[in-house]
């Protein structure tokens, strides 16, 4: 029997990232949006100026409105002494062009005038009979090539103007308006005016066509057009032009400032954090630029205090289960001895003491497991839980309320001995839970070594502390028993380190509390410190340990809430 055709499920692969930062500067995505965003708003700025749309408008606006009241100064002035003085009219030649020759036409101007049949009567370029006087220039050997070179910007601008105006808008602009004279001279004749700009070929004209009239008899036409209007706008973008390359230097030096500042400290960090993941020995390649007061800057502390704190989980990993092994060796040894020795022995009393042995071993391997995985844990809890507000005074309150209620004959009294102040009270940022399980721990350990009689007891206090960095709160947990060996006030805080009290039975303490205390205290960003009280004759009196808090300015309403 064939097996049907199960389609099989297909997943969308992640894209895979090419490992070793290795990419040239000038190809990083970063580098490339630098100068983009440097050059974008230039290079709008650039074609606005090269097209200069509004500016060429209103000069060709104003070239026309000037045309226009020029034509018609001396179209009327045609037809006034032009068109001789019998009842009929008629254009005389001759007259016109007199009346042409004395205006002053200016350069790049023209003049034409038509007669009603469209026939050219008179033109400013041929009647021109000017002379220009000046000096003549020094004798030169015309044998010698003379070069004038243009200025390269004035080079660069002719470059750039043809290629704007080779954009396909510009063309099809050109095309739309292309010059017909003789349309234009035909439109006059029939009483229009005919102005606006024209092109010839590529260059731009502004031209104006009136009749010419005598009342209301039209004799002729007069055109009046002008060239001059492409050149001031070359001068313009001219001008411009030196403006544009200081502009165009500016943003390219900005990007190579934004590119050497940014992007290239970035690559630094991302290669030093790619080096320390490939190694596990280069501790210290993260590069420091704390020196640096920016993003950059803090990016490179926090990097340097990441990578530190991963090799420094790393190390108590290793060292972490290099003291389990050797905490659970023990037990096991101690029982498979026993359990050797169980085989042959002869009597009941001798067989019941091996398996009390072997009960207290499993009973000790039982314990240390427990506190190993409880202290395994403790990381993934302490960053999955969120510090919330409280008031010391009633936390520290009800640890003792829960002490006092829960005792049956244990005679030691656990109490609180700073008074409540209601008015200006202490309050911290902390995990309950956590920080409840560090006094439970202290008061436990406290209790487990506090003489058994009426007098002793464990006492709570705390105070506020002032200094440099912010005010501090100090919790102290004092017990009156034998103290703690000098030398051992800072290995007790050691894993799997033990210090039990004599009649203690064996195998009830793990060594692991006062550790996880510290790892507690650490999270919540505050210390936890052993000392031993005396008293008046320099006897050790008891210990004492001290929790060391940040205390947080927060109002009275935001800790309302967050109960």
């Amino acid at each position: 029997m064939a097996k049907a055709h199960i389609p099989k499920l297909q997943f969308s692969r992640k894209r895979r990232r090419v490992h070793g930062v290795r990419r040239f500067i000038m190809f990083s995505t970063l580098a490339r949006m630098i100068f983009l965003a440097n050059l974008l708003g230039l290079i709008i700025l650039i074609v606005g100026a090269l097209t200069l749309n509004q500016f060429s408008r209103g000069l060709i606006n104003a070239k026309i409105d000037n045309l226009n009241s020029q034509s018609r100064l001396i179209a009327n002035l045609i037809g006034d002494q032009a068109t001789g003085l019998g009842v009929t009219p008629m254009l005389d030649e001759i007259q016109a062009r007199k009346i042409i020759a004395r205006i002053d036409v200016p350069d790049k101007a023209r003049i034409r005038l038509y007669d009603r049949n469209a026939s050219l009567v008179a033109d400013s370029n041929r009647l021109d009979n000017s002379v220009e006087v000046g000096q003549l220039d020094p004798v030169v050997n015309y044998l010698e090539a003379i070069e004038r070179k243009e200025p390269w910007w004035v080079r660069l601008q002719s470059w750039s103007d043809a290629w704007v105006n080779n954009w396909r808008v510009f063309r099809k602009n050109r095309e739309e308006k292309q010059r017909f004279l003789q349309s234009d001279i035909k439109s006059a004749l029939l009483g229009n005016t005919v102005s606006g700009e024209q092109y010839e070929g590529k260059k731009l004209i502004v031209a104006v066509a009136i009749p010419v009239k005598r009342v209301e008899d039209i004799q002729g036409v007069l055109v009046f057009e002008t060239h001059d209007v492409g050149t001031i706008l070359a001068s313009q973008r001219q001008g411009l032009t030196p403006i544009i390359l200081i502009a165009i230097m500016a943003s390219i030096l900005s990007a190579l400032s934004l590119t050497l500042f940014i992007a290239l400290p970035i690559r630094r960090l991302a290669r030093a954090a790619e080096q320390v993941v490939r190694s596990s020995d280069k501790r210290d390649i993260i590069p420091d630029l704390s020196g640096r007061r920016d993003e950059i800057g803090d990016l490179s502390i926090i990097l340097r205090e990441m990578t530190e704190g991963l090799y420094t989980r790393i190390d108590d990993i290793a060292k972490f289960a290099a003291d389990v092994a050797h905490e659970i060796k023990n037990p096991l040894t101690s029982l498979r001895s026993a359990s050797e020795t169980l085989r042959g022995s002869k009597t009941k009393e001798r067989r019941n003491k091996l398996i009390d042995i072997i009960e207290q071993d499993v009973a000790r391997m039982d314990r240390l497991i427990s506190d190993i995985s409880k202290a395994s844990r403790m990381d993934a809890a302490l960053a999955k839980e969120n510090l919330s507000p409280m008031v010391l005074h009633k936390f520290l309150s009800d640890i003792t309320d829960f002490y006092t209620q829960t005792r049956r004959e244990v005679t030691v009294d656990v109490v609180l001995k700073t008074s409540k102040n209601d008015i200006n009270p202490i309050i911290i940022h902390a995990l309950e839970n956590s920080l409840g399980q560090v006094l439970r721990n202290l008061i436990d350990n406290a209790l487990t070594f506090s003489p058994n009689d009426k007098i002793a007891s464990v006492r709570l206090s705390y105070a506020q502390i002032d200094n440099e960095n912010g005010a501090t709160v100090n919790v102290n947990i004092d017990d009156d028993g034998p103290g703690i060996p000098k030398d051992d006030l800072e290995m007790i805080f050691q894993r799997f380190y033990t210090q039990r009290p004599k009649g203690a039975a064996f195998g009830d303490h793990s060594g692991l509390g006062l550790a996880i205390c510290r790892q507690i205290m650490t999270a919540h960003g505050g210390t936890i410190l052993a000392t031993n009280r005396v008293d008046s004759s320099g006897a050790v009196s008891g210990a004492r340990f001290t929790l060391s808090l940040p205390i947080q300015n927060v109002t009275q309403d935001k800790l309302g809430r967050s109960k």
